[in-house]
């Protein structure tokens, strides 16, 4: 089985997707799969996300499928039991990670800086979400 580094590199975009209408999720996964993107990250900033995964999850299994803007814990349970593969989250956050790793689901924290990348790679993680952030115009890195 490969791994999810493997699976992302291979797909090399991710939809990333809010999803208001959880009945809705299931039409959407067959649109992305048909059009060569069997992947999706579905966000938490609705309150139909886990439902949406569940959905999406039953109706392609095979489908990668992560769950994104995981702040808390109760998220990464929530995300966990509709099924996902792996967790995004926003920001570094240690309590997060370690969470994940003891719940043995693959997460990919954001980061927008040097530091946060070797914050993230002590604790093992080498898949990460990278921030750019612009002022004025301009790309700052």
């Amino acid at each position: 089985m490969k791994s999810l580094d493997q699976q992302l590199a291979e797909i090399k975009v991710v939809p990333v997707i809010a999803i208001k209408d959880a009945d809705k999720a299931a039409k959407l996964a067959q649109v992305l799969i048909e059009n060569g993107l069997p992947c999706a990250e579905v966000t938490f900033r609705t309150e139909q996300a886990a439902q949406a995964i569940k959905k999406m999850r039953q109706a392609y299994p095979d489908m990668l499928i992560g769950a994104g803007t995981v702040l808390t814990t109760e998220q990464v349970d929530q995300a966990i039991d509709a099924g996902v593969d792996f967790i995004v989250s926003p920001g570094f956050n240690p309590t997060t990670v370690r969470y994940c790793q003891q719940r043995k689901v693959a997460i990919v924290p954001g980061v927008n800086n040097p530091s946060l990348v070797e914050q993230a790679m002590e604790m093992g993680l080498r898949t990460l979400k990278f921030f750019l952030r612009a002022h004025r115009g301009a790309l700052l890195c």
